[in-house]
């Protein structure tokens, strides 16, 4: 608690020193959980101590925000004692409106793992209490074929309980939040066939593009006609390089033959791929993709994940140029480790129309112990809050909202990282991200009032306060170091 209450007295004088030096004069003052602002009338010269410049270019718009994503995973395995654990859905409505109202999420990744053609319903038994978690899990990937004809279903063959679980649970009350709120839940389902679990089943879906099309438009068509869900996108594979036999022809036969089927049932989703587990590995993943007649003029999103660690940066710009011969857009739609970092080289200027880390939530005695890439974190006493992970980057998300255009920003001097969006409804939003502290100087922005609010590392409490632009149309804010300034615009 102290080392919080010295961030929050630290980033009340910070809001202050930016009001004063983009105003010339004036007061502020800040609080936790949002604070209080203040607001003074503009003055006319910069201060002589700036130590990064950024300009904003309103005239080169970007990407299009598709949404920010989260996949349906919260603490309902419990792997260290290997069995179910349904405390989750005591907080699910909770869970659902802190995702929304906290980290702006939008997006849900809903997985079908290979294993559910299959003639045991494994799941039904592991929430039951009948088998464990690793008993369950030996099973995820078990593919063993309904029969021999992919253009006929046999619906014994095939088994929906876990699919239908996080619908119900999740997907279904997050859609109902969203639309009390005037918003719309994409749905991107997700196809999921690890190489890694011990029992792997006698059909081949990378060797059978017509059973993989079979099941995947199973899928969509019970989202579509039993709970009234439409698929925005279909992911044709998670990790297509952990896969049980995905090469990228294989990837791309997938997406043919799919694409064919789900449109005959009267669904077209856009089609996600290749998603590598590496992003350097998704240009290597889009040539064998080519090598399949139709399947890389299909794909709508070049998708990426950043498990490749500081090599993917290397990655994004080829990544980038692929998706725009394709006439495609670019997503990094999985990172659990992903950084603030990470999140401003994605989402830069000509970058991710969507971005995830991972999970919706997870409990831990501390949030510096919640893992698994997740949003939110649930203490032992039962308080749900952003993790350290997304303290920051929920505090962006929340302010840029899905139709939100990109535009472009240079860096002029110093090492801050910097974003400029303007949402549907006019509003701009600025990001800029200190790794050492800084006084930054932006000029170019559309508008001339913002509130600014601040979030510090580690979760530290928020602070806010009100910047205007100067006599010269500059604002000048003083960031601390790792600390992350939103500036959305209030005129």
């Amino acid at each position: 608690m102290l080392l919080v209450r010295k961030y929050i007295r630290a980033a009340i004088v910070v809001a202050a020193v930016a009001v004063l030096a983009s105003c010339g004069g004036g007061s502020a003052a800040g609080g936790g959980g949002g604070g209080s602002s203040s607001s003074s009338s503009g003055g006319s010269n910069p201060p002589g101590n700036v130590t990064s410049r950024i300009s904003i270019d309103g005239t080169r718009a970007g990407q299009t925000l598709s949404g920010w994503e989260v996949t349906a995973r919260f603490w309902e395995l419990d792997k260290a004692n290997d069995r179910y654990d349904g405390s989750w859905l005591a907080s699910r409505d909770t869970i659902i409106q802190r995702l929304i109202d906290d980290a702006g999420i939008t997006r849900v990744r809903v997985q079908v793992r290979s294993g559910t053609e299959n003639p045991v319903d494994y799941w039904s038994q592991f929430v039951a209490g009948q088998i464990g978690y690793n008993a369950d899990r030996s099973h995820y990937y078990e593919k063993i074929n309904d029969n021999t004809d992919p253009a006929v279903a046999n619906p014994a063959g095939f088994q929906w309980s876990a699919f239908d679980y996080y619908i119900q649970n999740f997907v279904l009350p997050m859609k109902s939040q969203l639309a009390a709120r005037n918003k719309t839940l994409f749905v991107n389902l997700c196809f999921v066939d690890f190489n890694t679990t011990q029992f792997k089943g006698t059909l081949s879906l990378s060797g059978s593009p017509n059973e993989y099309a079979e099941l995947m438009t199973m899928a969509a068509m019970r989202l579509r006609d039993r709970f009234g869900i439409n698929v925005d996108a279909l992911e044709i594979i998670l990790e297509p390089d952990n896969g049980d036999g995905w090469n990228g022809a294989a990837v791309g036969r997938a997406i043919v033959a799919a694409k064919s089927r789900l449109a005959a049932a009267g669904i077209n989703p856009k089609i996600i791929a290749p998603s590598t587990s590496a992003a350097g590995s998704t240009t290597g993943f889009l040539d064998g993709i080519a090598t399949i007649s139709g399947a890389s003029s299909a794909i709508n999103t070049v998708s990426y994940h950043r498990y490749d660690g500081a090599a993917a940066d290397q990655a994004l710009a080829t990544i980038r140029q692929r998706a725009s011969a394709l006439g495609a857009d670019t997503a990094m739609l999985e990172y659990d480790q992903a950084t603030i970092q990470n999140f401003f080289k994605d989402m830069a200027f000509g970058g991710a129309t969507a971005w995830q880390a991972y999970a919706a939530a997870q409990k831990g005695e501390a949030a510096a112990a919640s893992g698994y890439g997740a949003v939110l974190w649930q203490s032992p006493g039962g308080t749900l809050a952003l993790t350290n992970q997304f303290s920051q980057i929920g505090l962006i998300q929340r302010n840029v909202v899905p139709g939100a255009r990109a535009h472009a920003v240079t860096s002029q001097l110093g090492s801050d990282l910097s974003l400029d969006f303007r949402n549907p409804d006019g509003s701009e939003v600025i990001a800029v991200y200190s790794p050492g502290g800084s006084t930054i100087e932006i000029s170019g922005a559309g508008h001339t009032a913002f509130s600014a609010t601040f979030a510090g590392p580690n979760g530290a409490a928020y602070t806010t306060s009100t910047v205007n632009a100067n006599g010269s149309g500059l604002i000048i804010v003083t960031i601390p170091a790792n600390t992350v300034v939103v500036l959305r615009s209030t005129n």
